[in-house]
């Protein structure tokens, strides 16, 4: 597999930057969109990047032989469907998050994907970024000694309500749209079974929770502060608190290039020695779920070390918790 072809089922913002994003792959090509709301969308949405064809009916996309992989953009009740459809037609996925609107949704997707031997990934682009893989090195060679505290905050000012993040049709909410990176960072650091979980809401008029925090306990005693608002903007920065040092990522941390590793000097007067790592983000930063949804498939691999599937189910159940304590069912689930 030379050239991996990648069919789009979207034509939204999402779809926009990751479609931007596949033009910095050496591998990736653009070969096909859909959007079922209307063929003229996916027409302008081909052209404007250069894709091959363009469809509005899902069944002509699926049955398309030069697609060999899907990304899938469209509104989060939808994606469990639609993951279904492409593994019927034979067509590996990634998926954006949420992967779905719940874990029992997450596992059918899984088992579905292991019975027809395919590749699936959630797009979580935040865990593929360079920085990412810097702080699992620094993790892994215990650079902050014993973790204590880890605190993530993503506050983005949404002025149109009307927008499907506050539609509970649309499994809205600032935990799916926003929150849901904070939970993904926690787990990407302490793993994705905490002891105990106590989560607080604040509902708006359209019955889904506009800000929220969420506290996860580890069995270590490790503890994870985790906050989201659709109605201000915030420093959306994340730490990790050591033993002997911190890591930080300044705004946004989900798209960050710059990490900082700040550790307690035992051979000079200098109280901290700082590292910082930079690493440019050529492009919205798509890129790099791409790749490694393409070096799986090269690979034969049927999910990603990095995000293992195992791992999306145990975030989505975390949410699934945080959304009992408030008392969010979206309209799907009854």
């Amino acid at each position: 597999m030379d050239k991996i072809r990648w069919g789009l089922a979207g034509s939204g913002w999402a779809a926009e930057r990751f479609a931007k994003g596949l033009t910095y792959t050496k591998d990736g090509v653009l070969e096909a969109v859909i959007s079922i709301t209307s063929l003229n969308k996916a027409k302008d949405f081909a052209a404007r990047h250069g894709i091959k064809k363009a469809y509005g009916n899902y069944e002509e996309f699926l049955a398309d032989p030069d697609i060999d992989i899907v990304y899938v953009s469209i509104l989060n009740p939808a994606h469990k469907q639609m993951v279904l459809d492409c593994f019927k037609a034979g067509k590996p996925v990634l998926c954006e998050k949420p992967l779905a609107l719940n874990a029992q949704e997450v596992q059918e997707m899984l088992d579905a994907a292991r019975e027809a031997n395919l590749f699936l990934m959630e797009a979580m682009g935040s865990r593929f970024l360079p920085v990412a893989k810097t702080i699992r090195q620094w993790l892994k060679e215990g650079r902050i000694g014993q973790i204590k505290y880890l605190r993530a905050d993503h506050g983005f000012l949404f002025e149109d309500h009307t927008r499907r993040q506050f539609d509970k049709k649309a499994g809205g909410g600032a935990m799916m749209a926003l929150g849901v990176y904070a939970v993904s960072f926690a787990a990407m650091v302490l793993g994705y079974e905490p002891a105990e979980i106590k989560a607080l809401a604040a509902m708006g008029e359209t019955q889904v929770d506009e800000q929220s925090v969420i506290a996860l306990l580890y069995p270590e005693n490790e503890i994870a502060v985790l906050s989201c608002t659709m109605l201000a903007e915030t420093p959306q920065e994340a730490w990790i608190v050591g033993d002997e040092g911190m890591i930080r990522l300044k705004k946004a941390f989900m798209d960050a290039d710059t990490v900082t590793l700040e550790v307690e000097s035992k051979l000079t007067d200098d109280p901290t020695i700082v590292e910082e790592v930079n690493i440019t983000i050529d492009g919205p930063g798509y890129q790099y779920e791409a790749e490694e949804a393409m070096r799986c498939l090269k690979e034969g691999r049927k999910e990603s070390n990095i995000l293992p599937l195992a791992e999306t189910l145990g975030i989505m159940k975390i949410m699934d918790e945080v959304r009992k304590q408030w008392g969010l069912v979206y309209p799907q689930e009854q």
